[in-house]
């Protein structure tokens, strides 16, 4: 029946064609003195033929529609009478190819259509739709020249378009851009506070006032002037103390609890900042509650930016992280979410502190190349977890350790799903008698079924590295000396020994809300993005996103509770730096060269354990 319908439709636009080309072509005909006739076109063939084409376009047969578009478009592109019919075929055209996916094309046809100077209705959505395309196919800046060259015809979903994209503009741009327009228009305007806030960021601040006074003087609206009159309050010993940090938090729904935590941990932070630096920033905590739906994230990320922002923490997903990311007016506000536990596209200024595949990949490669570097041991052994994370963890460690002049001699897998009992891996890796072995675990309770059996089925003369779950308090609490002693581990942060950051955040988080924290990281994480976003701010000195995300983006290191951490612009990842630890007596201790040596020295010299050839 669609194939019918469509057939049907194609059928109508051929006889209108026809029409009105037959009609064009009359007026090619010469008089008996050789002059044209000067016969007009028949304007009720003309709107049925456009029409025709039009049906096409909405029954979604797009390439009927563009060629259509195209045909007419062609035969009255120099027939004055029907100028504006001919522009919106023109403009059918470009929609109908935009809709098919043929963004070039589509591109070409607006811009064709904009050199025909249409009417403003119709230049109104040309504007809008070819901006849209070069902004997607990633040519921002032609994008807002575009927008800034046809000023006055945004509406304000496409002035918040334009904000975007000069967001994603860098100074050399913004400049070239504001050489050729002026700050009359709302859409110069958002140009020219985009620089200014670069320039401010990049220390230029006698050049920002000046760009922000030709901002307030044209008469700004919105959120422009507010910006502009922040950048022309500061001064070179910036007088200016007062910040906004936002906060997407879920206050309430079914993650209440957890966004309690945050909040709590993140009132620890600035308590503490404003306990330590009097003369700091004066930090307001704008929290905003998202129930706990991923769906509000967008509409609460525009709500903080407009009222000032200069960084936003949260939210706790992964997805409604993504979703933050999109939704900012500019680039330059800084995200940075506590909990998200992958990044799903890396962006700019986009950050999460608790990238799980991160994590264990940073840890892996660092024990690697401690091992041989340090340990000048050469041949290892690596026991592969089925957790997909920890398994590719295991594969960098193997390519790391022989990177740094090692050889991986023996490779066996094990899975905690179905078994508890890991007898044929291990054997299969002792057989080789290796000096080290990497054996991650995704849990507290995988180290605990894990640790033993690696003695006991005969890796009790290697030394064993693992990953974070190896140090656990109920590990260390709960695991037997034999199975525990002389182990090496990973970590991204050292809950357990005493004099650390995370032992002096618990007192504090205890005595101020009179609970018991014990392993629960949530709080601490919330606490570590709030003290990496002041952080940045003292170093940028200046209260204004762009200046935030710079300092976060320029490699910056900060000393939290969870570690020691510096942004990744690359990867949108706050990475830690590994701490390596030994284990002994159920305690975590700097890893001693010397004592591990001649721990290893002392097993391979000892009789054979009588399980290791039990069958």
């Amino acid at each position: 029946m669609r194939s019918r319908t469509l057939d049907t439709l194609r059928l109508t636009t051929v006889v209108a064609f026809l029409a009105v080309t037959g009609a064009c072509a009359s007026m090619g005909s010469r008089t008996s003195s050789g002059e044209t006739a000067s016969v007009g076109i028949d304007t009720d063939a003309a709107v049925a033929a456009l029409q025709a084409a039009q049906a096409l376009y909405e029954a979604g047969d797009y390439e009927g529609a563009v060629t259509a578009a195209d045909s007419l478009s062609s035969a009255w592109s120099e027939v004055e009478s029907v100028a504006a019919l001919a522009e919106r075929a023109l403009n059918l055209g470009a929609r109908s190819s935009e809709a098919a996916g043929l963004l070039g094309p589509a591109g070409d046809r607006y811009a064709r259509l904009l050199a025909r100077n249409p009417d403003a209705t119709v230049r109104r959505e040309a504007v809008e739709r070819y901006a849209s395309i070069l902004s997607r196919t990633g040519r921002q800046a032609e994008a807002v020249e575009i927008a800034v060259e046809n000023a006055g015809l945004l509406d304000e979903a496409g002035l918040d378009d334009l904000r975007q994209w000069a967001g994603a503009l860098t100074r050399e741009e913004l400049s070239g851009i504001r050489e050729s327009h002026g700050a009359r228009s709302r859409e110069g305007q958002i140009v020219y506070i985009h620089l200014a806030e670069l320039l401010a960021a990049g220390g230029q601040l006698n050049a920002a006032r000046r760009v922000a006074r030709e901002v307030v003087d044209a008469g700004a609206e919105e959120p422009e002037r507010s910006t502009a009159e922040l950048l022309l309050s500061l001064e070179d010993d910036v007088s200016v103390r007062t910040a906004r940090i936002g906060a997407i938090l879920p206050l309430s729904g079914e993650l209440a609890s957890v966004g309690q935590l945050l909040r709590e941990g993140m009132e620890l932070a600035l308590e503490a900042y404003e306990r330590d630096r009097p003369d700091g920033f004066e930090i307001e905590l704008l929290i905003r509650d998202d129930a706990s739906n991923p769906e509000t994230t967008a509409g609460l990320v525009v709500e903080l930016e407009r009222a000032g922002a200069v960084a936003i923490i949260g939210p706790l997903r992964s997805e409604s992280l993504a979703a933050a990311a999109r939704a900012r007016q500019s680039q330059r506000l800084s995200i940075v979410s506590p909990t998200a536990t992958e990044v799903l596209g890396p962006a700019p200024n986009v950050y999460t502190l608790y990238d799980l595949g991160r994590r264990e990949r940073d840890v892996a490669t660092d024990l690697a190349r401690w091992a041989v570097e340090e340990l000048g041991l050469r041949r290892a052994g690596v026991l592969r977890p089925g957790d997909p994370a920890l398994a590719r963890a295991a594969t960098l460690f193997g390519r790391a350790f022989e990177q740094a002049g090692g050889a991986v001699i023996a490779t066996a897998s094990y899975t905690t799903v179905g078994t508890t009992t890991f007898q044929d891996p291990i054997r299969s890796l002792a057989s080789s008698s290796p000096d080290i072995v990497f054996a991650p675990a995704a849990s507290a309770s995988a180290v605990l079924t894990l640790a033993p059996q690696l003695v006991y089925y005969g890796l009790d003369r290697s030394i064993i590295m693992g990953s974070e779950a190896w140090a656990e308090p109920g590990v260390l609490r709960r695991l037997e000396s034999f199975a525990a002693d002389y182990r090496v581990v990973g970590l991204w942060a050292d809950r357990v020994s005493p004099g650390t950051p995370w032992q002096a955040f618990v007192r504090a988080y205890e005595r101020k809300y009179r609970k018991s924290l014990r392993d629960n990281v949530v709080p601490a994480l919330s606490h570590d993005a709030v003290g990496l976003v002041i952080a940045a701010l003292e170093e940028a000195r200046l209260p204004i996103p762009a200046a935030v995300a710079s300092r976060l983006a320029d490699g910056m290191e900060f000393e939290g509770v969870t570690g020691t951490m510096h942004p990744d612009p690359e990867t949108s990842t706050v990475r830690r730096r590994t701490q390596i630890r030994m284990l002994v007596d159920r305690a975590l201790h700097p890893p001693d060269r010397n004592a591990l040596l001649r721990w290893l020295a002392a097993a391979r010299a000892a009789p054979a354990s009588n399980h290791r050839d039990d069958r």
